[in-house]
């Protein structure tokens, strides 16, 4: 769905492997670090101990907080996928009804012909050991193969001696297993750490160049810290930190979109100055890649940082306006002579299609909040639009014309929101943004931020690969406007 939620209300740095997991979801596997070659081995002889005895065993798992203990558990199957599932995340009582049931509704969702290992993950337990009848529960459930599927109990602990103790009482009750219990778990090495924290910052925003904010984790020291979690926490509370500093600053969020006003049907090449992830969001280093020969380019080039927090902080988005949408609105909400379009067979509309015209485009989705599908034109070809936009460039947009054609899609805007009943406090063409010098082409008040649209209307097919500089620096010099205005920089 398109939005123009901003990003700076929802930028995070997850530093626990459960907060991750909401966050990135199956982009985990893209912050995996093997593991120390020696605790492969070891679930490597966990797999092998249970084909051989045909039962399962509980294996404690001893690490510091902070060290990976349950990224390690959660994702068995990544490190061996032969020899095991997905885990199994148990968070119920201990008993061999309540494992049972559990291990059936996940293995149900296995393949028919599964062999592999399932995983158990035991994580909320921490510091409070299983008493002697979880531990013949636990005993019965993996003796028995509770849901005729073989499995493995990892129970993850902080605290050496009862990682020791959980072991020592369940060889006891069990026998001695051919591997070493607790399994000690050291994490990934100190020298992955730093690449760690910037995939996890990069992936859960989703947003390139994020360490340019000033929290970069290549300027934290691993060896400074104990464990991988530490390391994280620590980088994370500076990050939320300068977040709320940017927060702050404003005392309303400001979204930017530039919109580009031609004869391009399509996005074209704004696609490769904007994140992949967040749609229409501009992408700082292709930006800068593009025009890095250029004064402006060499400009930004050296403030790097301002660039992304410019993108950031004021939710920089990039859009085509297509002539469809344009034409129709000039036409219905216009009042000049529209003889020449006649000519060429495009008369003007009623304003309800052209409405509905407008919120077929990106640039009303955008605004509105609508989802995004694939518009059908029917009716009046798209040619025609275009050849009446080729008429209206040929008269020029210099001269105070494009002031006129700024207003207009003003007033379209407002009859737009008043038809799709989306409350604003003010649509103004021509106004200054309350809290800087900055005066866009059309501001909108939302409730809860303001939209700065800035409108370039431009001759032929503009957005077209041979006009790719031309349209970054355009964007560039825009954002380089706003940041002067609103006082992040004196040069």
């Amino acid at each position: 769905m398109l939005s123009l939620s901003h990003p700076i209300e929802d930028l995070n740095f997850p530093d626990r492997y459960e907060k991750l997991i909401d966050v990135l979801q199956d982009d985990i596997a893209r912050l995996l670090v093997a593991p120390p070659p020696e605790s492969i081995k070891v679930i490597e002889g966990i797999a092998q101990e249970v084909r051989s005895r045909s039962e399962g065993i509980l294996v404690p798992v001893w690490g510091q907080s902070g060290s990976g203990k349950t990224t390690f558990v959660m994702n068995a199957s990544y490190w061996t996928p032969k020899l095991f599932t997905q885990t199994l995340s148990y968070q119920d009582e201990i008993s061999y009804d309540s494992l049972t049931e559990a291990l059936r509704e996940f293995s149900s969702k296995l393949p028919a012909d599964n062999s592999r290992i399932i995983p158990i993950n035991v994580d909320h337990r921490e510091n409070d050991p299983p008493s002697n009848k979880e531990l013949s529960a636990i005993k019965r459930f993996l003796r028995t193969n509770g849901a005729n599927v073989p499995s493995v109990i990892f129970w993850p602990e902080t605290n050496a001696d009862i990682a020791a103790s959980i072991a020592k009482t369940y060889i006891e009750i069990c026998g001695e297993p051919a591997v070493d219990l607790p399994l000690r778990y050291s994490g990934p090495h100190k020298s992955s750490w730093q690449d760690i924290a910037s995939a996890t910052l990069l992936y859960a925003n989703k947003i390139d160049s994020l360490e340019n904010l000033g929290v970069d984790p290549k300027n934290y020291d691993p060896i400074q810290f104990h464990a991988l979690g530490k390391f994280l926490r620590k980088i994370q509370q500076d990050f939320n930190k300068r977040v709320q500093e940017y927060k702050a600053e404003l005392n309303k969020p400001v979204s930017l979109l530039i919109v580009f006003a031609s004869e391009s049907t399509e996005p074209g090449i704004l696609t490769q100055l904007t994140n992949a992830s967040r749609y229409t969001l501009l992408d700082a280093q292709a930006l800068i890649s593009v025009t890095s020969q250029s004064l402006l380019g060499k400009w930004w080039a050296e403030r790097r940082g301002l660039l992304t927090r410019a993108i950031v902080q004021l939710n920089a988005r990039a859009i085509a306006l297509p002539p469809s949408a344009t034409m129709s609105c000039i036409g219905a909400f216009g009042d000049g002579d529209w003889s020449e379009y006649e000519k060429i067979g495009y008369g003007r509309r009623q304003r309800f299609n052209v409405l509905r015209t407008l919120l077929t485009t990106d640039f009303g989705k955008l605004l509105c909040g609508k989802h995004i599908h694939r518009f059908e034109a029917r009716g009046r070809a798209a040619d025609k639009a275009e050849q009446a936009f080729t008429i209206l460039a040929n008269r020029g947009f210099n001269l105070g014309s494009d002031k006129g054609l700024n207003r207009i899609l003003a007033d379209a805007l407002i009859k737009m929101f008043e038809q799709e009943k989306i409350s604003v406090q003010s649509i103004k063409a021509e106004t200054q943004l309350p809290i800087s010098k900055s005066i866009p082409d059309i501001l909108i008040d939302y409730k809860d931020q303001y939209v700065c649209i800035e409108l370039t209307w431009r001759k032929g097919n503009f957005l077209s690969s041979q006009n790719r500089a031309t349209v970054a620096q355009y964007i560039l010099q825009k954002l380089q406007t706003y940041v002067r205005q609103l006082g992040w920089t004196s040069d």
